[in-house]
């Protein structure tokens, strides 16, 4: 039987998730607040939280009733600096993909993502250790995001020696540098250090089948959309506002013809052309009206 602190931070996953479905206000958001609450408790209870809910790769041969902590062990974190480096990712990194892709599909990668990490670490290396953190699951959201919407920017904090500086980046240039450094540190420092870094690799590959499954439809097919989820890239409102509140055809062409020479589609990043119905994007067949 589960233990009170357990059940306490079961409780925590529970409410928050549900209150983020109810109230839409982002399943990020609520993974943020989860995260933290449960790590106020797990620092208090660690042996009994540990036993409960994190996941170790001998459960997947020998302990079927243990492979619920696939998920649950995605709560847990080692220190201060292992939960700090992990919510600060997901932070500048989750919200504007869960924003581009649904709480649902985001959901669905995110804990994919982080069982598909735990579940390739634990072929490779079946040792009775505990696998403990959110890291394959943001690097499963890293991937799919990059898959999906590789040419768009965002903050995150990248490496410099011994410390992380933001800074905004491509998020395929993102992914190509995280993946080949914990692609390397699985090869060199296997054995090494307590870092699961196949996991981080297997989560990063798992979000990218994850897109290419889940996002293709989205990606390709997405038909006739408003103008701000391209608002949301170009960050240029008063452009936008000026498209859809203009009621004078000629007028309103040539702000559509700004829009198309200063921006690039959302959703591929290919070269945008003046439509009949907006703008148009010539590769994916995408019209912004």
């Amino acid at each position: 039987m589960l233990k009170i602190p357990s059940m306490v931070a079961l409780i925590i996953i529970a409410v928050t998730t549900l209150v983020a479905y109810k109230k839409r206000f982002g399943l990020t958001l609520a993974l943020l607040v989860s995260n933290f609450s449960i790590f106020f408790v797990y620092t208090i209870y660690r042996s009994e939280m540990s036993f409960d809910l994190a996941f170790s790769p001998i459960y997947l041969y020998s302990y079927p009733e243990k492979l619920y902590t696939l998920a649950t062990t995605m709560f847990l974190h080692a220190d201060l600096s292992h939960i700090l480096g992990n919510m600060i990712t997901l932070f500048f990194l989750g919200i504007p993909f869960e924003r581009r892709v649904g709480l649902k599909r985001f959901a669905l990668i995110y804990f994919i993502s982080g069982i598909g990490g735990t579940i390739i670490y634990s072929l490779v290396n079946p040792s009775p250790t505990f696998l403990i953190g959110a890291s394959g699951a943001i690097f499963g959201i890293l991937g799919a995001f990059a898959f999906a919407y590789p040419f768009e920017e965002v903050v995150m904090p990248l490496p410099f020696f011994f410390i992380a500086i933001l800074t905004r980046v491509k998020v395929l240039h993102a992914a190509i540098l995280f993946g080949l450094l914990e692609l390397g540190f699985s090869l060199i420092s296997y054995g090494y250090d307590n870092v699961a870094h196949v996991a981080h690799v297997g989560g990063l590959v798992t979000g990218i089948l994850l897109s290419w499954i889940v996002l293709r439809e989205r990606k390709v097919r997405i038909g006739i959309v408003e103008y701000r989820d391209l608002a949301e890239v170009t960050r240029d409102r008063e452009l936008m506002d000026r498209i859809r509140g203009e009621s004078i055809p000629e007028i309103r062409k040539e702000w559509l013809r700004e829009l198309i020479t200063k921006h690039r589609c959302p959703y591929c990043n290919g070269r945008l052309s003046y439509h009949d119905e907006g703008a148009y994007c010539r590769r994916c067949r995408t019209i912004f009206r």
